[in-house]
């Protein structure tokens, strides 16, 4: 029996749990290869610089800013349970007329100063249900940035997302939110911030995302 002998919820049905295969994929270059690492044009600066022979102090050790995107450790991107698809119409699938679903994240962080500029990135499709018809229809996506350190949000904004399927049952979306500029105190970013990614409004973002748990680095000790 091929696709177009199944009736139209099966159909719908089918093309979801394919589309939840992706979930757990990430890669800027693939998603969006507009994101790719810009460079920043660094500076080193001294304190107290000296030409004095002797010991060197602590305090007159050259401090060396980051000078690219290679240097910083981005925080990854978590979607939030329970919100990585945006249905409208009824629980069943006969009764679903449209559906959002994310099936990919991407981020790019680039130094600036005391200061990072972060850029997140969205893809996914849009689905037709049984009881839908093709056309334009739009999302709320939201992105929060958390602190690490008190659980509170440093960013947080809902964003339109709006797709059309040109006559088809299903079209895929594509989505880059404009540079987020936040205070940077050390280069390992992911120490740092939380990204999180929902679909829905306000209240879906009161839902505080998990706290990060990062490997145990090697020492640098001999």
């Amino acid at each position: 029996m091929n696709a177009s002998a199944l009736p139209k919820s099966l159909r719908f049905a089918l093309v979801l749990g394919a589309a939840g295969l992706c979930g757990a994929c990430s890669s800027v270059e693939s998603i969006m290869p507009t994101m790719a690492p810009s460079t920043w044009n660094g500076a080193t600066t001294t304190r107290n610089a000296t030409r004095n022979a002797g010991p060197t102090a602590e305090s007159d050790k050259v401090v060396t800013l980051p000078m690219s995107a290679e240097d910083l450790d981005c925080p990854s991107v978590d979607v939030q349970d329970g919100a990585a698809s945006y249905r409208v119409g009824g629980a069943d699938n006969a009764s679903v007329r449209y559906q959002f679903d994310i099936a990919q994240t991407a981020r790019e962080c680039d130094p600036q100063g005391s200061n990072f500029s972060l850029k997140v990135g969205v893809s996914g499709h849009l689905l037709i249900g049984p009881a839908g018809s093709p056309g334009a229809f739009n999302a709320p996506l939201r992105i929060t940035v958390t602190r690490d350190a008190d659980q509170k949000p440093a960013y947080s904004k809902v964003y339109k997302l709006e797709v059309n399927t040109a006559g088809a049952a299903q079209a895929p979306f594509e989505f880059v939110s404009d540079p987020i500029v936040l205070p940077m105190t050390r280069t390992e970013l992911a120490d740092d911030y939380t990204i999180t990614v929902a679909f829905g409004n306000d209240q879906a973002a009161k839902v505080a995302p998990p706290k990060k748990r990062h490997p145990a680095k090697p020492s640098d000790a001999h």
